[in-house]
């Protein structure tokens, strides 16, 4: 709570190899994200806002090649004090995304969490770059 409120700033890169999640998802484990999460306020609430930008290799589902998947995600997460609290706001806001404050909060499995969410279902090259386009 006290990061949030004070809109303390941390940023930092971690390896693709030291997500271990993410290693059943990816054709190469190969490079690294650049992340940077800070706290604020909007509308009196504490927030954490979190940015990423990494480069992954995804298994095209189409043509069964790797191709490249550019990842830049900005998410913003409300910081409840406590469980009754974000009950509270659920109950205002079923489809609110939002964190229990926790001074051991590990930053890098939010950071692992967002890619998985980020990745798409079925991975495919863009339009018109996929070997077997047009088939």
């Amino acid at each position: 709570m006290r990061f949030a409120r004070a809109g303390e700033d941390q940023s930092g890169e971690v390896r693709l190899a030291d997500l271990d999640r993410l290693e059943d998802v990816l054709v190469s484990n190969e490079g690294v994200v650049s992340y940077r999460i800070r706290g604020g306020l909007r509308a009196g609430r504490p927030v954490l806002r979190l940015e990423l930008d990494t480069t992954v290799m995804l298994l095209c589902q189409q043509c069964l090649e790797p191709y490249r998947q550019e990842l830049r995600i900005e998410r913003e997460f409300p910081v409840a004090r406590d469980e009754a609290q974000l009950g509270l706001w659920e109950r205002d806001d079923p489809l609110l995304d939002a964190l229990v404050a926790d001074p051991e909060l590990d930053v890098l499995t939010l950071v692992e969490d967002e890619i998985l969410l980020s990745l798409p279902v079925a991975p495919r090259h863009a339009e018109g770059e996929c070997g077997q386009a047009g088939i």
